[in-house]
């Protein structure tokens, strides 16, 4: 009869066991000494050639006949043929498998003989700090040929540290200006002018770089400008053409898929124009890499009289602006006039006091001509009464009343 135990390595170590009349039993001893259990005559051991055994399901296995050996295959499409170079007449198979991702490489290590059992010792490397699975099928099967025996089998599995990988690779991107000399992972320029990129990336770990790539991971609404590579992915231009804010993104890969990624972000001021243009940023986060998501907000302008409705992205008013959102962003365009309309935030989601803070800056004339942010607590449906827009100067007047502000505060602009 077929001896087998099934082992799920879900810990990084092989667990379970059955009983049948040639039992077989795994112990994990993790990084402890072995004990007298593993003492006896040591069993010579020989390895076959190494085979395509995937598709093995994880566990410890003991194979004394040809009907064992399809057994052991029952999870695969089909067996592999029988090693030819062992005899179950006089040998039997000791097989270990391992699926768990935490382990870099499984080896049986010796084998022993007592009286009334074998013992077999295992050794599973556990990946190293940095590391990632990497092996192919031989590194996470292993299997030995011993003298044939129908004692009960006994496994030790003991865990090895693997060596440090290391870090992963260190990206750094910086932009600048045609004119400039220096490179900066932020900057401010102007609509039309062209702005230099170029990633930078350091080797921190045993794994060697394979691939560098700079992209272009946001823009704002209704911007058609692209990188543009004139040698290698390493060095781009982009000439911006809408006023905002650009987030070109860095990356490189090691040999094991270890990324580093690095963003810098460049700040378009608009063309002059007698339109009130408004952009609502998050400037203390990188949009394309939030641990969780930003507040839902809602960037509006109030236009007077009975009716009082509100112009946003969501809610145009055809003649008094329009505003598109991308991402984190809200642009909004107030057409050139003689108005006063107040400008506020609505929140749809809380804002903790140490959560992500809200800035909206407006300019006039290719002038910002104010910069203000919002540090306060805010429950959803809290609304930030940003203050009121003169259309014909680009400036914005404080809230009329503090009663018209009950449940958000003056803006506090920061010029």
């Amino acid at each position: 009869m077929r001896t087998l135990l099934v082992v799920a390595l879900g810990t990084a170590m092989l667990l379970g066991a059955c009983t049948e009349p040639r039992p077989v039993t795994v112990v994990h001893v993790g990084k402890k000494p072995l004990g007298d259990d593993t003492n006896g005559y040591a069993i010579s051991i020989r390895r076959p050639e190494p085979e395509d055994y995937s598709g093995l399901r994880g566990g410890a296995y003991v194979v004394r006949t040809h009907e064992d050996w399809q057994k052991l295959w029952r999870d695969a499409d089909e067996a592999p043929p029988f090693p030819q170079t062992v005899d179950p007449s006089t040998e039997m198979l000791i097989v270990v498998a391992s699926e768990d991702e935490r382990v870099a490489q499984l080896k049986i290590a010796r084998a022993t003989e007592t009286l009334g059992a074998i013992s077999v010792v295992v050794r599973q490397t556990l990946l190293g700090e940095g590391c990632v699975r990497t092996w192919d099928d031989h590194a996470g099967v292993d299997f030995v040929v011993v003298p044939r025996s129908d004692k009960p089998v006994k496994f030790f599995v003991e865990d090895a540290e693997g060596p440090s990988c290391g870090q992963p690779p260190k990206s750094t991107v910086g932009c600048r200006v045609a004119s400039a000399q220096s490179w900066s992972p932020k900057l401010t320029a102007m609509s039309g002018e062209v702005v230099e990129c170029e990633l930078s990336t350091v080797m921190q770990g045993k794994y060697g770089v394979i691939d560098q790539a700079l992209s272009l991971e946001d823009s704002p609404p209704g911007s058609n400008a692209k990188l543009s590579f004139s040698s290698g992915s390493t060095r781009a231009t982009i000439t911006p053409d809408e006023f905002g804010t650009y987030i070109v993104r860095a990356e490189a890969t090691d040999e094991a898929g270890r990324k580093g990624q690095a963003t810098a972000i460049i700040d378009v001021t608009p063309k002059k124009t007698r339109d009130v243009l408004i952009q609502l940023t998050w400037p203390d986060v990188d949009p394309t890499d939030l641990p969780a998501p930003l507040p839902r907000v809602v960037l509006d302008v109030t236009q007077g009289g009975a009716r009082g409705r509100r112009c946003s992205s969501e809610v145009p008013i055809p003649g008094l602006c329009n505003a598109k959102t991308r991402g984190a962003y809200t642009y909004m365009r107030i057409f050139a006039s003689r108005r006063r309309l107040p400008l506020s935030l609505l929140y749809l989601d809380e804002r903790p006091q140490s959560g992500p803070v809200p800035c909206v800056n407006v300019w006039f004339n290719g002038a910002r001509t104010v910069s203000t942010c919002d540090r306060d607590h805010r429950h959803a449906d809290d609304r930030w009464e940003i203050g009121t827009i003169e259309t014909w100067t680009g400036k914005v007047l404080p809230p009329k009343s503090k009663a018209e502000a009950k449940r958000g505060k003056p803006a506090r602009h920061e010029h």
